[in-house]
């Protein structure tokens, strides 16, 4: 034992000592590229040095790996010529069917160095979010595939487990790999297996959120075998720099940490870790070399709150340099120690495209852009968008109550917080990636009077569920909840889809749910939210523009004065929606407004329209699906002149227009509800209230719930996934000519 204990005393010493490249293993050596390298490095490269931009002309060495195993022949200078190569395809890829980009700029050298030196997919790296792993897709066959990235049957934009078997885990949310790699371990720990590498990448603003921190407790009190890897770009929010009562800096306190380790001190090589390796070793070997370890304090300090936790603090790396990266992966894999272990390396998000590095939110998500200039391909919005519309109306609104505050959980640029900030910066709180925090404290604000609204995606709003019940609905808080993002995304894809909220905030007392259809019910319900003092409310909207006043006055029938939106919303009455059209095509919101099809009756029609109840049909919607309800209507009436088809916008979910609900059941014989979103939403409280008042009894009234099936949507366009959802203006027409009998419905055989 003590010539083991002595053996290990000397190699740290020599450690201590030896230069950097002796613990690289990576001497050169001919390989079939070094030709083909050396004739890339003299001719013309690419130029990052000002516009235009452009990347090198082949990629020899990225042609040539497939999988992570072609890269284990490599060498250094390879390696790092992979990483060059490896982010111009990136960048390439990217400008022409636009993602998220800056992360997985920032990412290529790790990624390079972890599939390197790990083994996937026997060993697991599991990606936080996964926005960044765009690089490690490409290195695990699917590099050919990224002319579908985010599209109806291409590749995802996050990791899928379905996709690969080198994507350990799936993702979208954050601050959820460091759970999953315990997980991992462990399991691989009690099932015996050979190998226990499980590597989580969590970013520093992923690990704001709680569930990063119950992770890394449990981690440090079970000693699981894991690393962390904390890819630490001073990016905490999107966008970063926001004006918010916090100043324009990260929002996040351990980013203000994890930055002044980077400050007080220069990055760790080689050396510095190897002198700090006997952390590592068993505590009687650690007494042994008790000199060497208080020499290691000295030159390497900091990361104290990790090894609080119980990890194994080593940084900070630089995230750039695989001379440094390779080695330390290297001695980290093969450490006999079960020891979980934090690295902290210090990333650029955008690294290596000065466009992204120049751009305020990094460039983080891209449509098409150009790649010698950086500018994006935009086409002209024929409306602003409702997140935008929000934003002022909400302004508008603080304007006139300076008890109004905003908050945000690390989404300023997606909630419309940074415009919301630009007005009202000390009236505007971004609280990082911690939703459940963001709830309690408008909770707390509300409890003084001030009135908060909570600004979350509504797919994120689940991470804060218990907040919903138990710090505002029990206690009946004005905390007014606002859910961009509802219905279905687009190219995100399912963990970004807001489908639920109907279902999981419609169960909860106390609530006002409303969901406007256009943006000048966005602008009203805006100021409505702001009325509501006696109470929690939710307002929900579709990630999207808006319709335009020439829309709105032909397709809805608004008289709009000038031709021009109001600049200001109204308030509307609390659980009342509205009749939208009348049969025969009335608008009933215009005034002398001509009737379509020649009809001269604004609530039956003429001639044989409707004179049946059969034939009248009440299309009843909650969101932005009455527009293609419009659609839908009118084309029924064309194809047919016995039905009459009535359209109503309910507007509230809670409390239901209860007498319109009756009002459209007792005269009409089919009774339609769309909705964006799931089972469970706004159609089944309807036909709960329709049960219980009897509405059903006579059995003179066929009623269809038209919402989201009960399946998971993948990236596809908005549109796109509206057809698979058959929510769109055909599939309504469809349901109401088929419970109408005027079509033919085939019957299955055996």
């Amino acid at each position: 034992m003590k010539f083991v204990q002595s053996s290990i005393a000397a190699l740290l010493l020599l450690a201590a000592a030896a230069p950097t490249s002796a613990f690289t293993a990576l001497a050169p050596r001919t390989t079939p590229f070094a030709t083909q390298l050396q004739s890339t490095r003299d001719a013309p490269s690419s130029s990052t040095s000002g516009p235009p931009y452009s990347g090198p002309a082949s990629k020899p060495i990225l042609d040539s790996v497939n999988y992570p195993r072609d890269m284990k022949r490599l060498d250094m200078r390879e390696l790092k010529q992979l990483a060059h190569e490896l982010r111009w395809e990136l960048i390439e890829a990217v400008s022409k069917t636009g993602g998220h980009f800056s992360s997985s700029l920032g990412v290529i050298e790790l990624t390079v160095a972890l599939h390197y030196v790990f083994d996937m997919p026997e060993d697991d790296i599991i990606w936080d979010v996964a926005h960044q792993c765009y690089p490690h897709k490409m290195l695990t066959g699917r590099r050919d595939r990224f002319p579908t990235l985010r599209q109806l049957g291409g590749i995802s934009g996050f990791c899928k487990r379905k996709e690969s078997e080198y994507d350990s885990f799936g993702a979208g949310h954050s601050s959820t790999s460091i759970s999953a790699a315990q997980g991992m371990s462990v399991a691989k720990s009690m099932l015996n297996k050979r190998r226990n590498n499980c590597i989580a990448v969590i970013g520093d603003g992923a690990i704001t959120g709680g569930m990063a921190y119950e992770a890394m407790n449990n981690a440090g009190y079970l000693s699981s075998r894991m690393i962390v890897v904390l890819n630490d770009n001073g990016q905490v929010s999107l966008p970063t720099g926001t004006q918010t009562a916090g100043g324009v800096r990260p929002a996040s306190q351990l980013s203000a940490y994890t930055s002044n380790l980077i400050v007080s001190k220069p990055f760790q090589d080689f050396r510095d870790f190897a002198k700090n390796l006997n952390k590592l070793f068993p505590e009687n070997v650690q007494d042994v070399n008790k000199r060497i370890d208080e020499y290691a304090r000295g030159v390497v300090t900091g990361g104290t709150l990790f090894e609080e936790l119980g990890f194994f603090y080593v940084g900070p790396i630089d995230g750039h340099d695989l001379d440094n990266l390779v080695p330390i992966l290297e001695k980290l894999r093969d450490s006999d120690s079960n020891k979980p272990v934090l690295l902290h390396i210090k990333t650029e998000k955008g690294h290596g495209y000065p466009p992204a590095l120049a751009a305020s939110d990094r460039m983080h998500g891209v449509g098409k852009f150009d790649i010698a200039t950086g500018i994006q391909v935009k086409g002209k919005a024929a409306a602003p968008s409702l997140t935008s519309i929000f934003a002022n109306s909400l302004i508008d609104a603080a304007t006139e109550d300076r008890a109004i505050v905003g908050i945000t959980a690390a989404m300023p640029g997606g909630t419309g917080m940074d415009i919301f900030g630009r007005r009202f910066p000390k009236r505007t709180f971004d609280v990082g990636i911690a939703e459940q925090h963001a709830v309690t404290f408008a909770a707390g604000m509300a409890c003084e009077g001030l009135k908060p609204f909570c600004c979350i995606y509504s797919t994120f709003m689940q991470r804060g569920y218990d907040q919903v019940v138990h710090d505002v609905a029990i206690q009946n808080l004005p905390v007014r909840m606002i859910l961009d993002r509802a219905g279905v995304v687009g190219n995100d894809g399912p963990t970004h889809h807001g489908c639920y909220d109907l279902a999981y905030m419609g169960c909860i007392p106390n609530l006002t749910i409303m969901s406007p259809s256009d943006e000048i019910e966005l602008k009203n319900m805006v100021m409505t939210c702001a009325g509501i003092d006696d109470g929690p409310s939710v307002l929900r909207y579709p990630r999207g523009v808006g319709y335009g006043a020439d829309k709105l006055q032909k397709l809805f029938g608004y008289t709009l004065e000038n031709g021009e939106i109001p600049a200001k919303g109204t308030p509307v009455e609390i659980g009342k929606g509205r009749i939208i059209r009348r049969p025969g095509g009335v608008r009933a919101l215009s005034e002398d407004t001509e009737p379509a099809n020649g009809s001269k009756d604004g609530k039956m029609g003429t001639g044989s329209r409707g004179l049946l109840k059969e034939h009248r049909v009440a299309i009843l919607t909650l969101g932005t699906r009455l527009s293609e309800a419009l659609v839908a209507a009118d084309e029924v009436e064309e194809l047919d002149s016995d039905l009459a088809v009535t359209v109503a916008d309910a507007r509230f979910m809670k409390p239901l227009d209860v007498d319109m609900i009756r009002e459209l059941a007792e005269n009409n014989g089919i009774l339609i509800t769309v909705e964006e979103g799931s089972i469970g939403g706004f159609g089944d409280h309807v036909l709960h209230f329709l049960s219980l008042d009897g509405a059903l009894d006579e059995g003179d009234l066929k009623f269809r719930p038209m919402v989201l099936p009960d399946t998971y949507f993948e990236a596809a366009t908005q549109y796109e996934q509206y057809e698979m959802a058959g929510l769109n203006a055909h599939h309504i027409r469809g349901t109401v000519m088929r419970l109408a009998k005027k079509v033919d419905v085939p019957v299955l055989v055996d």
